[in-house]
């Protein structure tokens, strides 16, 4: 009796059909970890530039008390692609404003928004 000692045609075939879905399935994953470094990435930088936008405001640094209304703008040509949206209402409180900063990056599906909102004293 003849026997041989190779794998067969099927069974490597076999074989790579599941390498290959192993292998997608990695790739998947590895796609889904870019977007989500990305999506934390943007979080931080939105809310830190938030937080100091938020803060000139309330001090007066380089722009005038907030006015109802909606004002749109950069940060400047140091964060390239973020943009802001102020939006500025009345309250039923005397003297306060519902102040809400949305900060955007890139454009279309793959955009990012981060929405912070606060309570200003007109003064």
């Amino acid at each position: 009796m003849v026997r041989n000692n190779g794998f067969t045609l099927i069974e490597v075939m076999a074989a790579m059909v599941i390498l290959s879905i192993t292998f997608m399935a990695l790739l998947e994953a590895e796609a889904e970890g870019i977007k989500m470094c990305s999506q934390s990435k943007f979080m931080t930088t939105s809310t830190l530039l938030a937080e100091r936008h938020i803060s000139e405001v309330k001090s007066g640094i380089n722009q005038e008390k907030p006015t109802p209304g909606q004002k749109n703008g950069d940060f400047g040509a140091d964060y390239p692609g973020y943009t802001y949206v102020e939006d500025v209402e009345v309250t039923p409180l005397a003297a306060y404003y519902k102040y809400t900063l949305t900060v955007k990056f890139g454009t279309g599906r793959d955009a990012f928004q981060n929405k912070i909102i606060t309570f200003m004293y007109a003064s």
